[in-house]
């Protein structure tokens, strides 16, 4: 996910970077985070698993405008699918899609997918971070 990212959004690759690089100096926030940073392996400052539920119409409000989250389809879900309401647009969003987009500005939903079980690797940034 943070390759994808380096290639469609390389400045907020890069901040990502250098939060986690700070993040892991054994001087930062006097020493309470590198040993975990150090483990840490996404330019992403969260991650989320989303597993065998509905995400009903929403905007994520925590984000910014120019971040982009990145959302990963795992599973068996035999008819699973994104919608984004300003779009009027339905993707398939079968195993194996990543769909990366800013969460702040699109209202998306993921109905009910049929049979099978859905997971879903939700990456995002928080400014807070």
């Amino acid at each position: 996910v943070s390759l994808v990212l380096s290639v469609i959004h390389p400045e907020l690759f890069e901040a990502g970077k250098h939060v986690l690089d700070y993040c892991c100096h054994p001087s930062s926030h006097n020493g309470r985070t590198s040993e975990w940073a150090s483990k840490w392996n996404s330019v992403y400052t969260a991650l989320t698993v989303i597993s065998g539920r509905k995400a009903v119409p929403h905007v994520d409000s925590h984000g910014r405008c120019n971040y982009f989250d990145g959302l990963v389809s795992l599973g068996t879900a035999s008819k699973p699918k994104i919608i984004f309401k300003e779009l009027d647009a339905v993707f398939v969003y079968k195993a194996g899609t990543a769909i990366f987009f800013s969460d702040r500005g699109w209202t998306h939903a993921v109905p009910h997918w049929g049979s099978g079980e859905r997971v879903c690797y939700a990456s995002y940034m928080r400014p807070e971070i």
